[in-house]
């Protein structure tokens, strides 16, 4: 009996559990599940304002910057840092 392998791809396209935050919509939540950034400044400075793996961020708004509520706190990234942050939806929101 032969073996499948196991497709070896990006990981954006094996997480299945995971997407972009810019999928969200205004008003729904999610946890932080990993930080899609080649540049370590901009990740410092985003996981000095608590996005960090396995927060719950609320989109408050997406236009024209995205509104996030993490905690007591509200920040605004563009949507270029918004399409980095991977999420697993919050199913009970």
């Amino acid at each position: 009996m032969r073996r499948r392998r196991r497709q070896r791809g990006h990981p954006e396209e094996t997480a299945e559990d995971t997407l972009p935050l810019t999928a969200l919509r205004a008003g729904e939540a999610g946890y932080v599940r990993e930080l899609r950034l080649h540049d370590h400044t901009v990740a410092q400075k985003l996981l000095a304002l608590g996005v960090v793996p396995g927060a719950h961020v609320k989109v408050v708004q997406r236009f024209p910057a995205y509104v996030l509520q993490i905690g007591f706190t509200q920040i605004a990234i563009d949507h270029h840092l918004a399409k980095a942050v991977r999420v697993e939806p919050d199913t009970e929101t």
